[in-house]
């Protein structure tokens, strides 16, 4: 009998192909300051960093003085806008079908709760999870652990009977750091991370089935 009572998933880049639409967001946040940012392809160095510290980021290498609280505020709305134009993940979908019956679901993502939220019910998920914690509902952002701390706390669960999906470095860190078991599903722009703390690497979500359930409960821990 399998000892995981928990699926706990990143959103962007692991739900959901957003990290273009972020870049988008964020384009058109700092053009309306004079600024612009990285080229796409360059953009991949973000992938798993929270809005706040590219906020910092920017406002640092901008010739004046800028708000990173404004920033970040000002990318939000604007991502807000474009959710319709965020597809899920080949096999999100079916996974969620897959195992909403016999495991606990929740999403612990570095992005606004907001977000997250806009996300799931325009996509008609909003019933698959029982939590849904943002970044901006914690003080430190992922790799720290903390996201996952509170996420198993909320689930009332071992951490060692969870298991966090990530697409990036930093949350697989996050997961580890937790105590939790650690999926990683690379990406294009994440393919150069180092997932060598990972339990499990898959290509797609999909691969996800009760043979790899079986193989993270056989580990020790």
């Amino acid at each position: 009998m399998t000892t995981i009572k928990a699926l706990i998933f990143d959103m962007d880049g692991t739900l959901v192909d957003s990290e273009k639409i972020h870049w988008q967001a964020w384009k058109e946040t700092l053009a309306v300051h004079g600024l612009k940012v990285p080229d796409y392809g360059d953009f991949k160095k973000y992938v798993g960093v929270s809005d706040e510290q590219m906020a910092q980021d920017f406002s640092d290498a901008a010739p004046g003085e800028l708000d990173p609280a404004q920033l970040v505020g000002g990318k939000c709305r604007t991502y807000l806008k474009l959710v319709p134009e965020i597809s899920l993940l080949p096999g999100v979908r079916k996974t969620l079908d897959r195992w909403r019956d016999c495991c606990t679901l929740a999403i612990a993502s570095s992005s606004p709760h907001s977000e997250l939220v806009a996300i799931l019910g325009y996509h008609g998920l909003d019933d698959r999870f029982d939590h849904v914690v943002g970044g901006d509902m914690v003080a430190r952002k992922k790799p720290d652990p903390e996201i996952y701390q509170m996420v198993v706390g909320l689930l009332g669960l071992p951490a060692s009977s969870c298991v966090a999906f990530e697409d990036s470095q930093s949350g697989v860190a996050a997961a580890k750091g937790a105590g939790l078991l650690a999926v990683a599903v690379p990406h294009a722009m994440s393919a150069d991370h180092d997932f060598s703390s990972a339990d499990l690497l898959l290509d797609t979500l999909s691969e996800f089935d009760e043979e790899a359930l079986r193989q993270l409960s056989a580990r020790p821990r």
